[in-house]
């Protein structure tokens, strides 16, 4: 009787196993968990999301990922996170004036800015529209200790509203993880 439990214990455990550790079918692989990104010091969800992890066609010095919709074409939104190592004391704020001020330069038509919390992480929101290319685009910027994290969301202007939705319900889910609890970090 109790090898006929153990056998079905083992059975039922089992089905739901990965074939290998960490790949795509993995608890720790699947973005909608938020576990994909903790290499990277952060936990990002995508569950309830029609967006997904999507390959970078750029060449970047950058430490960034890209979320898209699933069935998304090549010129359709998209939500990059990017990150950074920055002095521990530096703050948020004058981080991102050194970078607001440039906006103009670039073409870019800066709407609204404000600080704000994300999940205990000082933030800051900026709105702007890109004045030659009919973009809008929203950053949010997070700090923690010694890390910067730059979220980016890009669309047309006239699908900004839709994209903007999956991109906040994303955005929200961002959290810092501390290098003691990130093991695969090590």
């Amino acid at each position: 009787k109790n090898v006929v439990i153990a056998f079905l214990t083992m059975i039922s455990v089992s089905a739901f196993a990965a074939p290998q550790p960490a790949t795509s079918t993995s608890a720790l692989t699947n973005p909608e968990t938020g576990n994909a990104f903790l290499h990277k010091g952060f936990s990002l969800k995508t569950e309830g999301s029609s967006w997904v992890p999507v390959a970078n066609s750029e060449a970047s010095i950058l430490d960034s990922v890209r979320f898209a919709a699933k069935d998304s074409s090549s010129n359709a939104g998209f939500l990059s996170v990017r990150t950074e190592k920055v002095a521990k004391n530096a703050s948020l704020e004058l981080y991102t004036r050194k970078w607001m001020r440039d906006y103009p330069n670039y073409g870019f038509e800066v709407l609204s800015s404000k600080p704000f919390t994300l999940n205990g992480s000082p933030a800051l929101v900026v709105d702007m529209l890109s004045r030659t290319k009919n973009k809008q685009i929203r950053q949010v910027v997070l700090k923690n200790d010694d890390r910067i994290a730059v979220m980016t969301c890009i669309d047309s202007k006239d699908n900004f509203s839709k994209s903007i939705q999956q991109c906040n319900q994303i955005m929200k889910s961002f959290s810092w993880v501390s290098d003691s609890a990130n093991t695969l970090k090590k």
